[in-house]
């Protein structure tokens, strides 16, 4: 028997409608000629029955490719979401927790560190990046932060990125089981 399960449909199984981004969308995996076959259904047009002949049932949001394109790469990846969210304030927590997660992002490769100069009274430093996802150039201000801060920084940066991280996972984790079978057995 070839194992071999295709990439979610983009159209509905029994009506052939084409899914929209974000719609619950339930897939099916059964045998058929001794290959396992991919069926995907509208919320609507799957019948609970359906689920007899199957291996497995479940329930999935359809991600359209070009909408999820048209989305910022920011949604992607919280460390890149926290860093814009930080990096135009004026506390200097957030200034520090934009210092480290601009270090992180450039140690993942995301950005190129440009320049780094002391601002006229040398009071206070800034690195020039460039984001390599959008080609963007972005100024990071160090204005000579205190231990202190850099630590609330980092302290503030690990509770958020564990909070958006646990937040991805949840959904991602909780998707809702239409039927479960095993081997054509209804549980």
């Amino acid at each position: 028997m070839e194992i071999r399960i295709g990439k979610p449909g983009r159209e509905c199984a029994a009506t052939e409608r084409s899914f929209e981004h974000g719609e619950t969308v339930v897939s099916m995996v059964k045998i058929e000629n001794q290959a396992l076959v991919r069926l995907d259904f509208a919320r609507e047009s799957f019948e609970p029955e359906m689920a007899s002949s199957a291996l497995a049932v479940w329930e999935t949001e359809y991600i359209d490719p070009r909408v999820a394109e048209q989305e910022p790469e920011e949604a992607y990846s919280p460390l890149r979401k926290l860093f814009y969210d930080a990096v135009e304030s004026a506390d200097r927590v957030e200034l520090a927790k934009a210092f480290l997660a601009a270090q992180l992002l450039r140690r993942q490769k995301v950005f190129r560190h440009v320049k780094e100069s002391a601002e006229g009274d040398g009071d206070s430093r800034v690195a020039l990046f460039t984001d390599r996802i959008n080609n963007r150039l972005i100024e990071v201000r160090d204005p000579n932060l205190t231990f202190a801060e850099m630590e609330q920084g980092r302290t503030r940066l690990v509770e958020q990125l564990s909070a958006l991280e646990a937040a991805e996972n949840e959904e991602a984790a909780q998707p809702e089981e239409v039927a479960q079978t095993d081997h054509g057995q209804s549980e």
